[in-house]
C-alpha cells in the first residue's frame, strides 16, 4: 500500500508541474485526485498501524517463538553468539545508513513537543483555510483556492508526517527526483524558445492559448515569472544534492551542473522577482552549506569554508551581476521600479484598506479581485487590467484571509525555518567526519528545503507563484524536505500513556486525511468532469484576455453549455452570454430574439454566481438597450456604477449609460413624451463628462467626436422646441472643443449650426427683426460654406448641402433686396 501512496503522490506532483497553470481548475483537478487517492490509501495505513499496531506488533507469535528456539538449539551456544554478534553488526550498519539518510527522528521529548506543534499549527492551518475557502462570498473563486489547499494540506500531511521508514525515504527521494526531471522539461522547452521556437507546453496546448511573455523563456509555463521561480527553487535543490546527495562524484557534478543552469535560465527569464529570489537563496545556501560542515575534521572544515566561500562570494557576485542585468533589460531604474513596477505598491495600499475593513478573517478567498474596485488607489489610472491578485501573497492572505490567515502561514515558514537549520546542524554531527564523502540526502534535501522556502518567501513579496499549484507544491515539498521522517513504531503490547497518545493521533490523523482526501476526488474529480468539455476543444484556459470575436460559435456554445450543466461556473456563464450576444448579431430577427434571450439568461446566472463582478451587468444592460428596455438598462448600469469606476478607461462604461440616454431621448422624441426628453440629454452629457474626467489619457479625439454628436443632438431638438437660445448655448459648447477638420465628417457641427441659424433667423424674422435675421442668415451661409470639403466634387452634388445654401441665400438676397445691408 505504501509503493502505492508514493506512486499516487510523486505522480500528483509530475502532472501539476507538466500542466502548470493558474486559475484553470479543470487542469489542476488530475493533480488534486491523485493527491485525494494517496491520501485515502494513507489514512488506511495509518488507521490500520494505528489502531491493530499493538495486536500485531506488540504481542509474540508464539509459532515463531518455537521456531526460533529449536534451531537455536541446533546451533549450539557459539552458533548463536556469531548470529548475534551478526545481527548487531548488521543492524549498527542499518542504524548508521539511515541516520545518513536523516531517516531517524530525534528521540528526545522535546523533539517529539516540537514535532507536535508543527502538526498540530498544519492541521489548525488546513482546516481553517478550507473552512474560509468553503465559507467564501463567491463559491467559484473559493473552489479556485480550495483545490490549492487541498492539495498543498495533503502533500505536506502524507509526505511529512504519514508515510515513514524507508518508505518516508523513498517518498522524499521520488519527489526531489520529479523536480529534477521537471527541471530537465523545462531546459528542453527554453532551448527551443530561445532558437525562437514556441517551446512546449501541456497547459498552453490544453488551453488554447500561446505564452503570454513571449519575448521571455518561460519553459512549459506561459509566463516568465512562474518558470523562473520554479527554476531558481529546483536549481538550489540540485545544487544540493551535487554538494551533499548520496551518489558518486561524478552524478553529483552532473547534477551540480544543472543546478547552475537551472539558476541562469531564471535570470535569463528576466524575472525581477525571480532575480531578487536567487541572491537570497544563494545566501541561505551558503549559510546552510557551512552549516552542514559542522561535523567534519578541522582541517577539512577549514578548506572547504575556503573554497565554498570563495565559490559562494562568486555566486552571490554572479547573481547580483544577474540581478542588474535583469534589472536593465526590464528599464528599471532605482529601487522604485524594483518595488514599484508601475502598479505593485498601488495594489499593496488597496489590500491594506481592505485588510482594515475586515481585519480578523479577511473578506473571503480571492475577494480583492473584485474589492480592489472598491479601494482602488488614486495613483492609478482607469486603464489597468483586472488585477487578479495582490502581487504580494502575504498582503493577498491578510486581504482574503484575515489576520488569522497571515499568522498561521507565517509561524509555519517561521517554525520550518528554525526546525530547518536545527535538522541539517543534527544530521551533520551524526554524519560524522566522512559524512561529506558518502554524502548524506538527508542533509541534501534539508539545504534544499531551507535555501527552496527562503527563494519563495522573497519571490512572493512581489508575485503570486503559490496561487499557481505546480509551484506551491514545490514549496510543500520544500518544507516536507526539512522534516525528519517519521520512524514505524514498534510497540511491545504493554498500554502505555504513550502508546494511547499514539493510537490518538494515528486516528486523528487518518480522520483527516480521510476526509481531506475524499473532498479533494469529490471535488476534483467533478471539476474535471465538468470542464472536460472544454479541455477537449481546447478551451479550458479560463482567464485573462480572450477574443470571442474570433472563437468557433458553433464548437464553444455547445460546449459550455455541456460544461455548464454539470457544474455551474460565473466565468462559463459569462463567456457564454458573450457568445450569444454575438450570435445575435450575425442571425435574423427571430433567431436575434431568441439569442439575446439566452444571452440575457447566461449573464444574470453569471450574476447570481458572483454578484461583484461588473462586466456582465454591463453586457446585461447593453441588452436592455438593443431591445429598448430603458429602465432596465439604467438600473443595470448604475448597480454596476460603483465597481466600474475604477476601470472606466477600459469599460467605458459611463460612456455607455450617456449613449444609452441618447437612443432614450429620441424614442420619447418619436413618441411624442417630449416632457420627459430633456433630462435624458442632460444625463447624458453629466455621463460624458464624468467618463472623460475619470478616465486618464482618455482618445481626446474619439471622445470629442461623440461627446460633439450629444450637442448636436440636444441642439436640434431645443431647436424643434423654438428653444434656440438654449440651443446656441449647447452650440457654442460643441465649438469651444478641440476641434480638427477631419472631425466635421463624423459630427456635422457646422451643417448643424448652419441649419440652426436658418430656423433661428426665420423665427426672428417672424417677429419683424429683419436686421438681425439678416445678421443670423450671413453667420449661417459662413458655417454652411466651413463644412469640410466644400470645393470638392462630393460637396457640390451633395443636394442637401445645395438646397440648405439655396434657402439660406434666398433670404439674404431678399433681406437685402428691401434694403437691409451690412
Amino acid at each position: 500500500m505504501r509503493s502505492i501512496i508514493i506512486i499516487f503522490t510523486c505522480a500528483a506532483l509530475l502532472v501539476a508541474g507538466l500542466i502548470g497553470i493558474t486559475l484553470s481548475v479543470p487542469l489542476q483537478a488530475p493533480a488534486v485526485i491523485l493527491l485525494g487517492l494517496a491520501a485515502i490509501f494513507a489514512a488506511a495505513q495509518v488507521v490500520k498501524c494505528g489502531s491493530a499496531g499493538v495486536r500485531e506488533c506488540g504481542k509474540k507469535d508464539k509459532g515463531k517463538e518455537e521456531r526460533q528456539q529449536t534451531t537455536d538449539d541446533r546451533r549450539g551456544k557459539d552458533g548463536q553468539q556469531r548470529v548475534k554478534e551478526y545481527r548487531s553488526q548488521t543492524t549498527d550498519d542499518r542504524q548508521q545508513k539511515k541516520e545518513e539518510c536523516g531517516s531517524l527522528e530525534l528521540q528526545n521529548s522535546q523533539t517529539t513537543a516540537n514535532r507536535g506543534i508543527g502538526w498540530l499549527l498544519s492541521l489548525v492551518a488546513i482546516f481553517y483555510f478550507v473552512g474560509r475557502a468553503c465559507l467564501s462570498p463567491v463559491w467559484d473563486l473559493g473552489v479556485e483556492d480550495l483545490m490549492l489547499i487541498l492539495s498543498a494540506g495533503l502533500l505536506y500531511l502524507i509526505a511529512g508526517y504519514t508515510v515513514g521508514g524507508k518508505s518516508g525515504i523513498r517518498l522524499r527521494l521520488g519527489l526531489a527526483a520529479v523536480v529534477v526531471v521537471l527541471l530537465l522539461l523545462h531546459l528542453g522547452a527554453c532551448v527551443l524558445q530561445i532558437k525562437g521556437s514556441e517551446g512546449y507546453s501541456l497547459s498552453l496546448y490544453l488551453g488554447g492559448s500561446s505564452r503570454a511573455s513571449v519575448d521571455h523563456v518561460t519553459g512549459m509555463y506561459g509566463y516568465y515569472g512562474s518558470f523562473g521561480n520554479f527554476a531558481v527553487i529546483a536549481g538550489l535543490l540540485c545544487l544540493s544534492l551535487g554538494v551533499w546527495g548520496r551518489f558518486s562524484y561524478g552524478i553529483r557534478t552532473i547534477i551540480f551542473l544543472l543546478g547552475l543552469t537551472g539558476l541562469g535560465l531564471a535570470l535569463w527569464s528576466q524575472s525581477r522577482s525571480a532575480a531578487l529570489s536567487l541572491v537570497f537563496g544563494l545566501g541561505s545556501f551558503a549559510v546552510m552549506i557551512l552549516v552542514s560542515l559542522s561535523g567534519q575534521t578541522e582541517a577539512l572544515k577549514l578548506r572547504l569554508k575556503m573554497v565554498i566561500g570563495a565559490l559562494g562570494l562568486l555566486g552571490l557576485i554572479a547573481g547580483c551581476v544577474g540581478g542588474v542585468w535583469v534589472f536593465n533589460q526590464r528599464g528599471v531604474e532605482g529601487l522604485s521600479g524594483v518595488f514599484d513596477s508601475g502598479v505593485r505598491v498601488s495594489y499593496w495600499a488597496m489590500a491594506a484598506e481592505q485588510w482594515a475593513d475586515h481585519p480578523w478573517f479577511g473578506a473571503g478567498s480571492r475577494s480583492f479581485s473584485y474589492e480592489c474596485f472598491r479601494y482602488w488607489s488614486p495613483n492609478l489610472d482607469t486603464g489597468q487590467r483586472n488585477p487578479e491578485f495582490v502581487h504580494n501573497e502575504y498582503l493577498q492572505l491578510l486581504a482574503d484571509y484575515g489576520l488569522m490567515g497571515l499568522v498561521l502561514i507565517v509561524g509555519l515558514l517561521g517554525w520550518h525555518f528554525y526546525w530547518g537549520g536545527k535538522q541539517v546542524h543534527r544530521l551533520a554531527e551524526k554524519v560524522g567526519e566522512g559524512g561529506l564523502k558518502q554524502g548524506s540526502n538527508a542533509i541534501a534535501l534539508g539545504i534544499a528545503g531551507v535555501c527552496g522556502m527562503t527563494a519563495m518567501a522573497v519571490h512572493i513579496c512581489f508575485d503570486f507563484r503559490t496561487h499557481l499549484l505546480a509551484n506551491l507544491l514545490l514549496l510543500v515539498c520544500c518544507a516536507v524536505w526539512i522534516l525528519p521522517v517519521p520512524r514505524n513504531r514498534k510497540q511491545d503490547g504493554r498500554k502505555t500513556t504513550e502508546d494511547r497518545r499514539q493510537r490518538i493521533r494515528s486516528w486523528v490523523l487518518g480522520g483527516v486525511l480521510l476526509f481531506l482526501g475524499l473532498g479533494a476526488v469529490g471535488l476534483g474529480g467533478h471539476q474535471l468532469w465538468a470542464g472536460w468539455p472544454l479541455v477537449e476543444h481546447k478551451m479550458a484556459k479560463e482567464h485573462g484576455a480572450w477574443a470571442p470575436e474570433s472563437a468557433d460559435r458553433e464548437v464553444c456554445i455547445p460546449a459550455l453549455e455541456e460544461s455548464l450543466a454539470r457544474a455551474p461556473q460565473w466565468r462559463r456563464y459569462q463567456r457564454l452570454g458573450v457568445l450569444y450576444r454575438l450570435e445575435a448579431d450575425s442571425v435574423g430577427e427571430k433567431a436575434r430574439e431568441e439569442a439575446l434571450m439566452k444571452a440575457e439568461g447566461a449573464y444574470w446566472a453569471s450574476m447570481k454566481r458572483h454578484p461583484h463582478n461588473p462586466i456582465s451587468r454591463i453586457n446585461l444592460a447593453a441588452i436592455y438597450t438593443a431591445q429598448k428596455k430603458w429602465q432596465l438598462a439604467d438600473e443595470m448600469y448604475a448597480s454596476a456604477a460603483e465597481l466600474a469606476i475604477a476601470r472606466e478607461r477600459w469599460f467605458r462604461m459611463h460612456r455607455q449609460w450617456g449613449d444609452m440616454h441618447i437612443l432614450w431621448a429620441r424614442d420619447l422624441t418619436d413618441k411624442r413624451a417630449l416632457s420627459e426628453v430633456e433630462p435624458h440629454y442632460l444625463r447624458a452629457k453629466d455621463l460624458y463628462n464624468f467618463s472623460f474626467n475619470i478616465a486618464q489619457d482618455y482618445s481626446m479625439r474619439r471622445w470629442v467626436a461623440r461627446y460633439t454628436k450629444i450637442l448636436v443632438d440636444y441642439a436640434r431638438f431645443l431647436d424643434s422646441q423654438k428653444k434656440f437660445a438654449a440651443a446656441e448655448v449647447e452650440f457654442q459648447e460643441a465649438q469651444k472643443l478641440t476641434n480638427w477638420f477631419n472631425w466635421q465628417v463624423d459630427t456635422n457641427l457646422n451643417f448643424y449650426y448652419a441649419d440652426h441659424l436658418y430656423e433661428r433667423g426665420m423665427s426672428v424674422w417672424l417677429q419683424r427683426k429683419p436686421e438681425e435675421a439678416y445678421q443670423l442668415m450671413k453667420r449661417a451661409k459662413k458655417a454652411l460654406l466651413s463644412h469640410p470639403d466644400v470645393s470638392s466634387e462630393k460637396i457640390q452634388k451633395d443636394e442637401t448641402w445645395k438646397t440648405q445654401m439655396k434657402k439660406i441665400q434666398e433670404v439674404i438676397d431678399f433681406l437685402e433686396a428691401t434694403g437691409i445691408k451690412k
